[in-house]
C-alpha cells in the first residue's frame, strides 16, 4: 500500500503536533484576560497569544460522560502569579482551551474544539517555578453555569451562518 510522506513523517514524531492547543484564563472578579499558548508565540483569529509553560493533564472522560478533574500547570517565573494568587484572583477563574488542527491554524480558519472548566482550588505553589491548580467542569459544584451551545458548522452541516 502506498503511503504519503507526510504520513510517514508524523507517525515516526516523538510528539505530535497535528493540533494546536491555546489557553484562555479569563478571571472571574477582574477584566482580565490572559492567553497562552503551550509552544511558540501564536497569532489566530486576531488575538496574540503569548507562549507561556502551560501543560493541561489528567483530562479524561469515561463511558458514563464522568469528567475528571484535570491539572492545568503553569510556570511562575519571578512569581509573576503569586500576587493573583495572594489576592485569589485566580478562584473560580474560567479556563478555556482551543484545540485547532495545524492546517486550520495555518489557514486561520474559525474551526475548533473548545472545553472550558474553572479553578476550583490551587493544589500547589513552588516559589517562583511553577503553580499547580486543579480545574473542574462548569457544571459541577456550586453556582455552576452551563456554557452557551453554539449550532455552527461543521458539527451541525445544515445549519447555515448568514
Amino acid at each position: 500500500m502506498n503511503k504519503p510522506q507526510e504520513h510517514m513523517t508524523e507517525s515516526q514524531k516523538l510528539t505530535a503536533d497535528a493540533f494546536v492547543n491555546l489557553y484562555e484564563i479569563r478571571l472571574r472578579t477582574e477584566p482580565v484576560i490572559l492567553r497562552l499558548s503551550d509552544s511558540v508565540t501564536r497569532t489566530w483569529q486576531g488575538q496574540v497569544w503569548e507562549m507561556f509553560g502551560v501543560q493541561l493533564s489528567g483530562e479524561k472522560r469515561s463511558a458514563d460522560d464522568e469528567e475528571s478533574r484535570p491539572t492545568l500547570q503553569l510556570i511562575n517565573p519571578e512569581g509573576v502569579f503569586s500576587t493573583l494568587i495572594r489576592r485569589r484572583l485566580l478562584d473560580r477563574a474560567t479556563v478555556i482551551r482551543y484545540r485547532v488542527l495545524r492546517a486550520h491554524y495555518e489557514g486561520d480558519v474559525n474551526i475548533f474544539q473548545r472545553r472550558m472548566w474553572y479553578i476550583s482550588r490551587i493544589a500547589n505553589v513552588t516559589a517562583g517555578q511553577s503553580i499547580q491548580t486543579e480545574l473542574r467542569v462548569m457544571t459541577e459544584g456550586p453556582n455552576s453555569r452551563i456554557p452557551a451551545r453554539q449550532f455552527m458548522p461543521p458539527e451541525f452541516p445544515t445549519v447555515r451562518l448568514s
